[in-house]
């Protein structure tokens, strides 16, 4: 392949075919790239043809790597996360441009989105880009410049920075208290649907949050429950009368401070597990991603 053909749509593919390869799906890919699945296929069919080899065995609802598209794979997972850091190095020396960030659904929701204006308002020049999951990032193939995660704080390759600590408490509809009489007893519980969120922090069992709390206090629980991918949908499950979530109270204080949610026991635990604000350690030093930190750890001292 001549030189001259090496153009930023290449480069595009190189970074969609990793990914693609990565997760061994299309459809997966798109989804972190932000693209639609046509989109995918159609920059590595691209790819494939400027570099006149073919990656992938396209088989029914499967994907499979070539021996050519294995040692591509291989090549570009140990460089091309350096590339591409490298190259966003050299445009960081001032506070301008793409900040990426990846974070969990409802701390954005509920935490970060509501106070951005204020990053927004003192570094005009950085255009924030939001992506919410609840798995871990792989910095070394996908472009983020950093990630808030909830977990135990243990990333050996990662720069890690404590955020915030939370606590733990069940809450409900005041009606819905009433109707189970909950008010100061936690033994009724047993009589309750537990609302559960099922991904509160990467690779957790759907019911560890409430074991947790339950363990703590020694209370027994009913062996139900429904379950929701984000933390807001338990919670908004529970204001509607559904059943009991669990809360984390950087999520629920507006709630429990205009009477939409109770929280019917005065049983709250400290949480095993806090927010920390993570990178790549060879990008700690960023002066972007510096004044995002100091800008995060700004708000929660306030």
């Amino acid at each position: 392949m001549q030189l001259s053909k090496l153009s930023g749509s290449v480069l595009s593919g190189l970074h969609c075919f990793l990914i693609a390869a990565d997760q061994m799906s299309f459809t997966r890919a798109a989804e972190i790239l932000c693209l639609t699945q046509s989109a995918v296929s159609h920059k590595i069919k691209n790819l494939e043809d400027v570099l006149d080899v073919q990656l992938f065995i396209r088989q029914h609802r499967k994907l499979v790597l070539t021996d050519e598209g294995l040692r591509l794979k291989q090549v570009l997972a140990t460089n091309f996360g350096d590339i591409i850091h490298e190259i966003r190095d050299l445009k960081s020396s001032e506070l301008s441009g793409d900040l990426t960030i990846s974070v969990p659904p409802t701390f954005a929701q509920t935490w970060l989105v509501p106070r951005l204006t204020s990053f927004i308002d003192k570094y005009p020049n950085v255009r924030i880009h939001l992506r919410t999951r609840n798995d871990l990032v792989d910095f070394q193939t996908e472009s983020y410049d950093c990630a808030i995660y909830f977990g135990n704080g243990i990333y050996p390759s990662l720069a890690v920075d404590k955020l915030l600590e939370e606590s733990m408490f069940p809450v409900c509809s005041h009606d819905y208290a009433l109707k189970y009489q909950l008010y100061h007893q936690p033994e009724n519980l047993i009589h309750c649907l537990l609302l559960h969120d099922a991904a509160p922090w990467a690779r957790a069992g759907r019911n560890d949050e409430w074991q947790f709390w339950a363990q703590h206090f020694k209370v027994i629980l009913p062996d139900n429950g429904c379950t929701f991918d984000r933390a807001d949908l338990a919670i908004k499950a529970a204001a509607t009368g559904m059943g009991v979530a669990m809360a984390r109270q950087s999520f629920v204080a507006e709630q429990l401070a205009t009477s939409r949610l109770v929280s019917p026991f005065d049983m709250t635990v400290n949480s095993a597990h806090s927010y920390y604000v993570v990178c790549r350690k060879d990008m700690q030093t960023s002066p972007k991603i510096k004044a995002f930190k100091d800008w995060l750890l700004s708000e929660i001292n306030m």
